[in-house]
């Protein structure tokens, strides 16, 4: 009876950590919305294929003092285990998962408090289950 019990437990218990949680999932924007007055564009920069077709704008903007991660017109390829990064380079290095989840589209993503934006200004679409860049957008100052 114990042996049976304790291997119902082991079963869930794996069951239960082999679902995938989505970290940080982007919120869809139907059609494009313009910044409200309170919104500012801070840091801009269009998607450039690397391994796989990715184009698109990526934006910093702060509302309020927080800042988001807006994806304009967003498409890449599908591939395995997505992830959005902020990084230092387009080699992801020193890099900060945005999100484990990447759709095409208008989006935004959250981000974390404590990113060095003057540093980690590279926004990386990563295949991490094969360390593969498919696409990069480089932020910088918007020109007016």
């Amino acid at each position: 009876m114990i042996k049976k019990a304790l291997t119902f437990f082991l079963l869930s218990t794996l069951l239960i950590s082999c679902n995938k949680m989505t970290i940080n999932p982007p919120m869809l924007i139907e059609g494009e919305q313009e910044l409200d007055q309170n919104q500012k564009i801070i840091l801009s920069g269009d998607f450039k294929a690397a391994a796989h077709p990715t184009s698109g704008k990526a934006e910093i903007i702060e509302e309020d003092g927080i800042k988001k991660l807006k994806f304009s017109n967003f498409k890449t390829d599908s591939g395995p285990d997505l992830r959005v990064y902020l990084a230092e380079d387009n080699k992801a290095s020193n890099f900060i998962e945005i999100s484990n989840k990447v759709k095409n589209g208008t989006l935004i993503y959250s981000l974390p408090t404590g990113i060095n934006l003057e540093k980690q200004k590279y926004v990386l679409i990563w295949c991490k289950l094969f360390k593969v860049n498919f696409g990069t957008a480089v932020l910088n100052t918007p020109t007016a």
